[in-house]
């Protein structure tokens, strides 16, 4: 009786949390709401201003997480193709690098920090080394190549990532939490909104788990209203 007692209060403090915690897709960006956090982004000084529309265009609309568009190189990129190769693993000792892989060290005995920062930079899953096509739109082609025209790799640091998309939001004004999953998450809706099936938008995001493309698939309900009216108004 006791253990299934214990189950039970599992369970509940499981829901309890699953409740009360607060996901990406809630905090994704209208269009206009991501519309004016570019335009805030030409209003930022230089060169923050072109690094802040960078990311944004890069996890807004292509879906990348904030740890890839950091690590960003531009050997990731296939002109002839139009596609961001993201890696299975790339050589890295930034200060981001450096922590993950002394966290790495103290929660495995058997992994010396010397061998997990031998093993940065990497995805954040198996799923997560993709191909991303990039021209799904000509300023998404053009802010790439003026980003390679002035760096071979992103310049700041991971956590500068996080800065810079929330001093284009502070400029824009928007209301509620502006960050780099969030714009992920506004990609994601983005393009199930256009009609992407899950297993492509799987594919495109480096998503592990199907079920979260579909759970995007189902939130986008003004697509499904669109197409129901196109149907039936014809």
């Amino acid at each position: 009786m006791a253990h299934h007692r214990t189950e039970k209060n599992e369970w509940a403090d499981r829901h309890r949390q699953e409740l009360t915690t607060r996901h990406s897709h809630e905090d994704v960006l209208t269009d206009r709401e991501f519309e004016l956090l570019l335009e805030a982004c030409r209003d930022m000084p230089a060169p923050r201003g072109f690094e802040a529309r960078f990311i944004c265009l890069l996890g807004g609309r292509l879906g990348l997480r904030a740890g890839e568009i950091a690590h960003f190189d531009s050997s990731w990129l296939d002109w002839n193709r139009k596609l961001i190769r993201i890696p299975q693993h790339e050589p890295c000792d930034c200060g981001y690098c450096q922590r993950q892989a002394r966290q790495e060290a103290a929660h495995n005995g058997q992994l010396t920090e010397t061998n997990a920062v031998a093993s940065r930079w990497h995805p954040k899953t198996v799923a997560s080394a993709r191909l991303v096509p990039f021209d799904l739109s000509l300023r998404i082609e053009l802010c790439i190549e003026r980003f390679v025209n002035r760096y071979e790799g992103f310049p700041r640091s991971r956590s500068t990532v996080n800065r810079r998309v929330q001093e284009a939001a502070d400029q824009a004004a928007l209301p509620g939490r502006i960050y780099p999953h969030c714009l992920r998450a506004t990609a994601a809706s983005y393009h199930a909104y256009k009609g992407v099936a899950p297993v492509p938008l799987q594919a495109l995001m480096g998503w592990s788990d199907l079920a979260t493309a579909q759970k995007y698939i189902r939130i986008s309900g003004s697509a499904t209203a669109d197409a129901l009216r196109r149907v039936h108004h014809r």
